[in-house]
């Protein structure tokens, strides 16, 4: 539902589709965010490597450390 859809329903008095469509963009608008905050953390935590790449390479730096 468009921002119009919105508008025209609360100027014709039907405010449950008004509310219904504030809703939904509402839900729309968080699931892009969350959407987009989750690539962000991937990124970060990963950082490009390998989960498999990085526990190798920590246990060998243990290894020559001793």
């Amino acid at each position: 539902m468009e921002l119009k859809d919105i508008i025209n329903n609360i100027a014709a008095g039907d405010s449950a589709a008004a509310k219904e469509g504030i809703e939904n963009v509402l839900s729309a608008k968080a699931f892009d965010a969350l959407q987009g905050r989750k690539q962000e953390m991937a990124a970060t935590l990963f950082g490009g490597k390998e989960q498999g790449d990085e526990e190798t390479s920590d246990s060998e730096d243990t290894v020559e450390q001793e």
